[in-house]
């Protein structure tokens, strides 16, 4: 049989590696932190990318061009 001083640390070494895993599976249930965490991760691999930073500015403009158009369009 093992002394208490034993089973003491056993059960604290348990716990703390309970609590880890509660922590991991607590942070993949976190949808909207998830997602944050990839638009965030998205935006940045975007603005390293050299064709957005080439025709960001013209691509964004002729988005916003067309939604209007079509806007304008359906009112008619």
């Amino acid at each position: 049989m093992t002394n208490p001083e034993q089973l003491r640390t056993e059960i604290e070494r348990t716990r703390a590696g309970l609590g880890g895993t509660v922590e991991a599976l607590a942070a993949k249930t976190d949808v909207r932190t998830r997602a944050r965490r990839a638009a965030v991760d998205l935006r940045e691999r975007a603005r390293r990318s050299p064709s957005v930073r080439r025709y960001g500015l013209p691509a964004a403009a002729a988005v916003l061009l067309a939604a209007l158009a079509v806007v304008i369009v359906r009112r008619r």
